[in-house]
């Protein structure tokens, strides 16, 4: 979750309210789980899923929860669907070891 701690906002400056706290750490939630490994972790494999197509394929559920993070939506969704791709390739690679 770290990772996506990082991520620089209009409000940095600011205190924080309690509501975009809880906004961010929504959006971080779902961001963390759509990077878990589904080889090394299957016991969510659905749940990694559907963080992922959230990312993927996002919803005016998505669009509300960035905006009330602070976040500008389109951006966390490139970023987001462009890491979701690089874990993709490397569950791929990881699999064909596996079975090779």
């Amino acid at each position: 979750m770290a990772r996506f701690e990082k991520i620089k906002t209009a409000y940095q400056d600011r205190k924080l309210s309690p509501e975009l706290k809880l906004w961010k750490a929504v959006l971080a939630v779902a961001a963390n789980d759509a990077m878990q490994s589904k080889i090394t972790r299957v016991d969510i494999y659905n749940d990694i899923d559907r963080a992922r197509n959230w990312f993927k394929e996002p919803t005016q559920n998505f669009f509300q929860v960035c905006l009330y993070a602070g976040y500008e939506p389109m951006y966390i969704c490139g970023k987001m669907k462009k890491a979701i791709e690089k874990q993709e390739e490397k569950e791929k690679n990881e699999r064909k070891k596996y079975l090779s």
